[in-house]
């Protein structure tokens, strides 16, 4: 960056001449104005430009906005201005979040050898940009490099590392914040660390977080209380996650989705069983749930077999409005399934306008289950005929239907497709189900 002049009243108006407008843009993500925001500015300052801003267009890529915003600087830079450190932080979050790292570097390059190296909240943008960008080790040595660190700074870290899986790390650098003592961790930092020990099943360093969060008199955060029941449950100490949820004054959809969650984990099918009773009961608002809620009761219904309950939980859907995804519908269908009503599974089927692959595999495999075999080989049929792209589990599943009815001619149908797709030459399974479907076609022949 150019040598900035000592700050006169005029360039002070200048700087936020140009970054007022400027940052407002792009905090809207909406860089293509930015530069038309600030361009008469720019003409008030210096009439010897003949620069004319573009017109401002909402269908401007990502990249024609922050280049945009790249020339503003320049021209900034161009008349001795400082931008101020907020539009760094700005821009530096722009590149974060569409994972741009070319831009974010580029913008990078404007603050090497200024003072903005050593503000702790460029830095802990630059952190993030990288981290997001996977650029783990310039994220680590900028954040060494750092002379101050703030909670917001030990946080983007520790999250970069659990969230890429090195939950190790990430829990060594909780421990490094926290014995230094100068830094008060915040939610969010709680609620990262807790899941490391989720996933590593740390049940002691979790129980050393919650006395920390008892200390630090947080323990009623929606974030926290929901963390502390997955790090409890997944640990296998399911008492103490009962125990956290029955704290909690108003319980949230997010706490009672990891409640049930923890009961299906830890194969307490029935406890879940009865904590949806009381879920029904309280009156909670099962508009609000979330898909994995409903998929979480639809699950421990499944586990246990229970088709009135989860009809059930499946009438408050459609009570509330509520359309279920994907994934909440392949459980159910899986429920029906397993309690013997593959005309409610059909009918449920049916209904979804969009169907994936794994949706189709599971409700002929529901057919072949429950020995429907022709119906089976109908729905693939019209799987076929919807050009629908098949993969080796759904072919498994018709063979197993041509067996069953020695549809020997099927049969030869499905292992064409499974040539003509590659399935028959990588998945020894489907070798398995072809050999036995000519062994027992030829037998009665």
């Amino acid at each position: 960056m150019a040598a900035v002049l000592a700050p006169t009243p005029h360039a002070l108006h200048n700087r936020r001449a140009f970054s007022l407008p400027l940052s407002k843009c792009c905090h809207r993500q909406r860089l293509s104005v930015a530069r038309t925001a600030s361009a008469p500015l720019h003409r008030r300052t210096d009439r010897r430009s003949e620069y004319t801003p573009p017109v401002a267009t909402n269908e401007w890529s990502f990249e024609q906005r922050i280049q945009e915003a790249l020339n503003v600087l320049e021209l900034m830079e161009a008349q001795g201005i400082e931008p101020e450190p907020s539009l760094f932080c700005i821009l530096l979050k722009s590149c974060a979040d569409a994972e741009n790292l070319e831009f974010g570097k580029t913008i990078h390059s404007k603050i090497v050898g200024t003072e903005l190296e050593n503000d702790v909240f460029v830095v802990n943008n630059l952190i993030n940009l990288y981290a997001k960008c996977r650029c783990y080790r310039t994220a680590r040595k900028l954040f060494e490099k750092m002379p101050v660190k703030n909670a917001v700074s030990w946080t983007s870290i520790i999250s970069m590392y659990s969230q890429s899986g090195f939950h190790e790390e990430a829990l060594r650098l909780y421990n490094m914040m926290t014995s230094d003592g100068n830094v008060k961790p915040t939610v969010f930092t709680y609620t990262i660390a807790l899941n490391s020990c989720a996933k590593l099943g740390y049940l002691a360093m979790g129980t050393e977080i919650h006395k920390d969060i008892k200390m630090d008199r947080c323990e009623s955060d929606d974030f926290i209380v929901t963390a502390l029941i997955d790090m409890y449950a997944k640990c296998g100490s399911i008492d103490e996650a009962r125990q956290v949820f029955d704290k909690i004054d108003e319980p949230t959809v997010a706490a009672c989705t990891a409640m049930i969650e923890g009961y299906n984990t830890n194969n307490q099918a029935d406890n879940a069983m009865r904590f949806i009773r009381r879920i029904l009961q309280s009156g909670l608002d099962l508009k609000v749930a979330k898909e994995l809620g409903f998929t979480c009761m639809i699950r421990s219904c499944t586990m246990e077999a229970t088709l009135r309950q989860g009809q059930e939980i499946h009438a408050h859907m459609i009570k509330f409005e509520y359309k279920p995804g994907l994934l909440t519908v392949n459980e159910l269908i899986l429920l029906y399934e397993k309690c013997n009503k593959m005309v409610l599974a059909r009918r449920l089927f049916d209904e979804l306008l969009v169907k994936n692959v794994k949706l189709w595999g599971r409700m002929i495999s529901g057919y072949v289950r429950n020995g429907l075999n022709q119906e089976a080989l109908e729905l693939y049929l019209d799987m076929v005929a919807g050009d629908v792209e098949q993969n080796s589990f759904v072919l498994s599943c018709a063979l197993d239907a041509c067996t069953s009815i020695m549809g020997l001619e099927e049969g030869k149908q499905i292992h064409g497709r499974a040539i003509k797709t590659g399935y028959d030459l990588c998945d020894d399974s489907l070798d398995a189900k072809l050999v036995k479907l000519y062994t027992e076609c030829r037998k009665v022949a």
